[in-house]
């Protein structure tokens, strides 16, 4: 029941806020959004009194003959993935804020809508049921962006966004009917016996159909070009659902969909993929140094973390994928405060050009003190969320090739490369002519920064309890694998 509660929620408010008048569309998706904090809050709450409390899965028929079934179910991996949601989302409500949207009561709805989807990826245990969550969340933020950015080549850029994820998305189908054809059900569990089941070499078609999939959505290189300009490209809040959120849906299909279905195909033809992902850090921290607008700098730099924790992930160990959950929750929180910075300086300077700014700590020093906080989040300092999810990628992808590890490990120092010498080309030295422009926090941008702040130390301080919500379902997962 509950596992259907975190579904079907978003979609009841998603009817709600498209009903309501759009000057209180902004009042109800908060509220809404802390429903939706709270009814997974009590998940977790059963989850941890009884993991197998008959309130947290359901199952139903739905075409019985094709082995296709409602099923739905909640453990420590999905619970986690929740948890980012719920976290995230009133943030995101929140800190847009400042910003007006005409028809405010849609584009909310939508927002919700793909939070939907998003959230029954995550709690599904069914093969086709996750495809099309997967593929459902792409037409909110599709309509998001398409009219409610302000950029004239939207058309063009949603475009390619959807179709390079379409198109991606076709050989993880692909996958599913191949594994289907010899389960004769969509069940995960049938899955994971088809494909363990099969040759090294189908495994390994099957890994390279799911893996491209993903690949697309992380974004990895060479599959990442649609992501600097769909983020450049998106409203700030969409912005934030895209990289806090919605890719988290591709590394979590990399622990729910590739590693327990095709073990040997990721022992055989993984190091390959982490080949990938190691070029991806380094080529994407090159292109964020050269950057010089901070929007598509933390979009770049979006992507080199994303490729260490894929590369982490199909390390296949329980470092790796413990790392893995705690660094999808670290990225989203640090996403949310890195891209509000932006929203702020976009607001005061109606530009986001870094060597065009300076001295900005002279003139509201709590600003900048928040904001390096989130900074030495995002360069993995030890004490902040950052360096739990880092360390642990790093040490799990040590235990299965010390090369790759070397390689992947430098999205740290290259990170530190590009975020410390932005914060201090806008943060520190003189004062310029358009410093003056930055005026003092509101209480809003107080809220949503502070927030961010807590949040980002308190999980590096403090993790063990989420690390011990997913530590068991991770070690079964691994131990049903060997």
């Amino acid at each position: 029941m509950l596992s259907i509660i975190l579904l079907l929620l978003p979609l009841l408010l998603a009817v709600l806020i498209y009903a309501s008048k759009s000057e209180a569309a902004k009042k109800t998706a908060l509220l809404g959004s802390f429903a939706l904090l709270g009814a997974t809050m009590v998940s977790v709450v059963v989850f941890l009194q009884n993991s197998q409390h008959p309130w947290l899965s359901i199952q139903q028929d739905w075409i019985g003959p094709l082995g296709m079934t409602y099923n739905f179910k909640l453990d420590g991996i999905s619970l986690m993935m929740t948890l980012l949601t719920a976290i995230c989302l009133p943030l995101i409500v929140y800190a847009s804020f400042n910003r007006t949207f005409k028809s405010a009561h849609h584009y909310y709805a939508l927002m919700f809508l793909m939070i939907a989807g998003i959230n029954g990826a995550f709690v599904t245990a069914d093969g086709l049921m996750f495809y099309i969550c997967y593929e459902f969340a792409l037409l909110p933020i599709y309509f998001m962006i398409l009219h409610w950015s302000t950029n004239e080549q939207r058309s063009k850029i949603t475009l390619k966004f959807f179709l390079y994820t379409l198109f991606g998305s076709l050989f993880m189908l692909l996958s599913l009917l191949y594994l289907y054809a010899d389960a004769q059900s969509f069940a995960l569990a049938d899955l994971y016996r088809a494909g363990q089941s099969m040759t090294t070499s189908e495994q390994g078609l099957v890994f390279g159909g799911f893996m491209l999939a993903f690949a697309v959505k992380i974004p990895i290189f060479p599959f990442h070009t649609w992501q600097p300009s769909t983020y450049d490209a998106a409203p700030t809040s969409g912005t934030m659902l895209l990289g806090g959120i919605m890719l988290k849906m591709a590394t979590y299909g990399i622990i729910r969909l590739i590693l327990p279905t095709v073990p040997d195909g990721v022992e055989a033809y993984g190091d390959i993929a982490m080949v990938v992902c190691g070029i991806s850090v380094v080529y994407a921290s090159a292109l964020a140094i050269a950057q010089k607008r901070y929007k598509l700098l933390i979009a770049y730099s979006s992507v080199a973390h994303v490729g260490l924790l894929a590369a982490g992930i199909l390390s296949g160990n329980a470092q790796g994928v413990q790392g893995g959950m705690m660094e999808m929750l670290s990225h989203g929180i640090l996403t949310i405060g890195l891209f509000f910075v932006y929203d702020m300086l976009e607001d005061r300077y109606g530009h986001d050009r870094i060597h065009d700014m300076g001295g900005i700590r002279h003139q509201v020093p709590t600003f900048a003190f928040l904001f390096f906080v989130i900074v030495m989040g995002s360069v993995a300092l030890p004490g902040t969320s950052g360096f739990v999810g880092e360390f642990l990628l790093l040490l799990g992808l040590y235990q299965a090739n010390a090369l790759w590890t070397g390689i992947a490990g430098l999205t740290v120092i290259l990170g530190a490369v590009y975020m410390l010498r932005a914060f201090q080309t806008m943060m520190l030295g003189d004062a310029n002519a358009t410093t003056a422009r930055f005026t003092a926090l509101t209480r809003h941008e107080r809220i949503v920064l502070i927030t961010v702040v807590i949040l980002v130390i308190g999980l590096g301080i403090y993790p063990a309890p989420l690390m011990q919500l997913s530590e068991p379902t991770i070690m079964n997962l691994l131990t049903s694998i060997q």
